[in-house]
């Protein structure tokens, strides 16, 4: 999960909001700066405190103090949030998973709610339940090319590469510089037997001068 997120924040989405930038907050570095952009609501003592906590790798220290404060603001989805970031960062995604989806029930409308609930699924080995996640929030997002491509990745998961090149090209269609999105196509279209298709995501990276395409071209030139 992190390499994916990773990634997408290297990507150029030509529609990224703050919202999608916020996933950043699964990954091990750069994070505090984007965990302090989704809590303007949070009094200063407190983001210095969450700064300090996430700098120093005090996961169980971070998750109780989420707890301490979603006990005092049980409405609030930016504590279902940090929570949530810090049970994942201790591995415990199913326990993760009960955070965010807290958050899409106090949020409905926030697309990072779905999208950290949606890995935090898969990170817990719920794919199914995932997908389903994802297809809520497409409810509310409409065309969303990051949620397409986590439901391709989702379906790359379950081994069902025809939905995840779909969802792969759904990501694509309004976002064609998102370097991730031509990988993941690339790859299922190498597991569907369609060649030229995988060849066609290799140019785009190439293009894209994104370091996957050397991974894509090896899994290309591996011999079938």
């Amino acid at each position: 999960m992190r390499r994916l997120l990773i990634l997408l924040l290297a990507t150029a989405l030509s529609a990224c909001t703050p919202q999608q930038a916020l996933l950043s907050a699964l990954v091990p570095d750069g994070t505090a700066s984007v965990l302090l952009g989704h809590l303007q609501g949070v009094e200063d003592g407190n983001r210095r405190r969450i700064v300090e906590l996430e700098q120093r790798g005090a996961w169980s220290e971070l998750a109780a103090f989420a707890d301490a404060n979603i006990g005092r603001d049980p409405f609030s989805p930016e504590w279902r949030m940090i929570g949530g970031y810090a049970q994942a960062r201790q591995g415990e995604h199913r326990r993760a998973a009960t955070y965010f989806a807290e958050m899409v029930r106090l949020a409905p409308d926030d697309p990072a709610g779905y999208h950290f609930l949606a890995e935090a699924q898969r990170a817990a080995g719920q794919p199914l339940l995932a997908l389903k996640t994802l297809d809520r929030a497409l409810l509310v997002l409409r065309d969303s090319p990051l949620t397409h491509h986590l439901a391709g990745e989702t379906n790359s998961d379950l081994g069902r590469f025809r939905e995840a090149a779909g969802a792969y090209r759904r990501a694509l269609r309004d976002a064609p510089g998102f370097a991730d999105a031509w990988f993941g196509l690339g790859r299922a279209a190498l597991e569907l037997g369609r060649e030229s298709e995988a060849r066609e995501a290799l140019a785009a990276l190439e293009q894209l001068k994104s370091p996957l395409a050397a991974a894509l071209g090896a899994q290309l030139a591996k011999p079938r």
